[in-house]
């Protein structure tokens, strides 16, 4: 059984957060900016090509750009420590009261058995990054690609949130598009999120 069907089977999804404040069933108070900077990509994993020029796709803006800038560089944070194989530092970077809640075993192995092997791959950030706001904390919900040692580009999101008055991660999916939040490349050009 994954941890994911384990999750599941209890009526949770990783660290409780499905249908919550992971991806905000409002479209309308989902704040964002699309930032897309690099080569085409599909819902699933695919090879890196060709390069185009940047395009800038942005929603209505950050009430708190510093705020959000400094969800970005936990966010980066963290992504550094999966990808240095840091199972301490990452560990530490989990919201404790989801990882109470969830449990700090349960935890501990999505970040193990799922977190780590994603980012052993990792080569280097994918340049589509999807950015909208939380529901019930101040926080950021990334939607990012990872360009992998074999040049696949692989969706993944990262969840920031402030939990007290420190800054935390409130989830993590890995190889997880998400419709509708991340960009995704068809028909010749770019499909980007309306966060409007």
């Amino acid at each position: 059984m994954t941890n994911r069907q384990a999750f599941a089977s209890r009526g949770t999804s990783p660290w409780h957060l499905a249908g919550r404040t992971a991806f905000p069933g409002s479209w309308r108070l989902a704040l964002g900016v699309v930032l897309v900077l690099a080569a085409p990509v599909e819902a699933t994993a695919q090879r890196v090509q060709g390069v185009q020029g940047p395009i800038l796709v942005q929603g209505p803006a950050f009430p708190d750009f510093a705020q959000q800038e400094a969800f970005r560089r936990f966010a980066d944070q963290f992504i550094a420590a999966a990808v240095a194989g840091d199972m301490v530092k990452m560990t530490g970077m989990i919201s404790p009261s989801i990882a109470a809640r969830t449990g700090r075993e349960a935890v501990a192995r999505y970040l193990a058995d799922q977190v780590l092997p994603f980012f052993a791959q990792y080569k280097e950030l994918g340049k589509s990054i999807s950015i909208a706001g939380t529901q019930g904390a101040p926080g950021n919900t990334f939607y990012m690609y990872m360009v992998s040692k074999a040049n696949d580009l692989r969706p993944f999101v990262v969840q920031v949130i402030e939990e007290g008055s420190a800054r935390v991660v409130s989830n993590v999916l890995v190889d997880n598009f998400v419709e509708g939040r991340h960009c995704a490349f068809a028909a010749g050009a770019w499909q980007c999120p309306d966060f409007r």
